[in-house]
């Protein structure tokens, strides 16, 4: 339970200084806000599981507790299981490309082997 709780805070930290800065670095530079709303969803997307766990720790609170669970009866993970298996997967994935972008790091690559 504590790791739950933990993770979810250093989550909502770092992901909150991240939005954080990216939105306030593409204010000032008058950037494309692609990379910020990757980088916004991409957050939200990886809370979604660690969400879903510290419901679980405190008995579901909005839902039934076998709703959240991970795995089904079988064994198999159950469809609240697999959907945030995807969302943290999606979430990472949209998060380094915003963050990518953000620096410009495919055009620094690209200079650097010029």
């Amino acid at each position: 339970m504590f790791s739950h709780h933990f993770t979810i805070g250093a989550n909502l930290v770092l992901f909150g200084y991240l939005i954080w800065h990216v939105g306030n670095t593409t204010a000032r530079a008058s950037r494309s806000w692609i990379p910020f709303v990757l980088v916004v969803l991409g957050c939200l997307l990886v809370l979604l599981d660690t969400s879903r766990h510290v419901l679980l720790d405190h008995g579901g609170v909005f839902f039934e507790p076998r709703v959240l669970v991970m795995y089904s009866p079988t064994g198999g993970l159950s469809a609240i299981g697999r959907t945030c298996q995807w969302t943290t997967i999606i979430g990472l994935v949209l998060l380094f490309v915003g963050l990518a972008s953000f620096f410009q790091l495919p055009a620094k690559i690209y200079a650097r082997f010029q």
